[in-house]
């Protein structure tokens, strides 16, 4: 114990009845049965920085405002009244060490107050979230100049595809409503020719065949084949759909529907359709390499 610490003590063996605020610390301390290094890692102080206090050596300590921070808590840590431990403080004239701090370079330990030394904040630390903002600006770009209902291609020719759609051939449309053109009125293999070339005039059988018509059809199948990548799309009479989205060469689709069948094939010239075991020439109908038609 210090000379400072070894002042007279009350009666039957408590704390010193007039001493300095560190012989006080020191005192409740090893009544508390705790070392230096004890206090010190509960106060996230270096032990020479405990030493000092319970010394009196405040020159190797941060000035008065710091010191009172820490007799207050070392005050609380062995149970004694913090107001009553500043008390013994020495007065500013007395202790000049108090008054400002003396400035020397340490080694950093956990308690201690920061040195001026800062690390300097690098272009790395913003390059992770800059990336992720910038994807995120590309795809909300994205997604508001892409075309309501329109399907993402894959390949980049089907991009172009899709996105040089001529227009609507004269009888033919999209899903606007307007009718497509129907591949299979010309070649039917059992069209009669009409046997005059004014309005045909509907007969017995003719009648019959239109009310056989108007009840509900029957799915129809239908073949489709793929050589190379295309964006298909096919959808029934209800708008249903039956396929929609990128195919890729080397795949083919068996599928059925009620007609007519509304039908838009990318890439036409490397797909091969089948419908009700006939084949279906997709040139008559195909601009920019994208097949617009309907089948019935």
């Amino acid at each position: 114990m210090t000379e400072s610490q070894t002042t007279a003590r009350a009666e039957g063996g408590g704390l010193p009845a007039a001493a300095t605020a560190g012989a006080l610390l020191g005192a409740a301390r090893e009544a508390s049965g705790l070392t230096i290094d004890a206090v010190a890692q509960q106060l996230k102080l270096a032990p020479r920085q405990v030493r000092a206090l319970e010394e009196g050596d405040y020159t190797h300590l941060p000035g008065r405002t710091f010191v009172r921070g820490f007799i207050r808590s070392y005050a609380r840590l062995v149970r004694l009244d913090p107001d009553k431990v500043l008390g013994a403080l020495p007065a500013g004239a007395t202790a000049p060490a108090l008054e400002a701090p003396t400035l020397q370079q340490t080694a950093p330990t956990m308690g201690e107050l920061p040195t001026t030394d800062h690390s300097k904040p690098g272009w790395t630390r913003w390059a992770i979230p800059l990336t992720l903002a910038s994807i995120v600006a590309a795809a909300a770009v994205y997604e508001w100049l892409r075309p309501a209902g329109v399907a993402r291609p894959t390949p980049a020719k089907d991009a172009v595809v899709a996105a040089e759609s001529p227009a609507p051939m004269p009888g033919s449309t999209d899903k606007s409503g307007t009718p497509l053109p129907n591949p299979l009125a010309a070649s039917k293999p059992d069209a009669e020719p009409s046997p005059s070339p004014g309005p045909t005039v509907a007969t017995g059988p003719a009648r019959a065949d239109s009310t056989a018509a108007a009840a509900p059809a029957a799915d129809q199948p239908l073949t489709i084949a793929f050589a190379d990548y295309s964006w298909t799309e096919i959808r029934d009479r209800d708008g249903r759909v039956l396929l929609s989205g990128m195919n890729s060469g080397g795949t083919a689709q068996n599928l059925s529907g009620m007609p007519p069948l509304d039908i838009v094939i990318g890439n036409a010239a490397d797909v091969r359709l089948t419908y009700k075991g006939s084949p279906v020439d997709l040139a008559p109908y195909t601009r920019q390499n994208v097949a617009r038609f309907r089948l019935p």
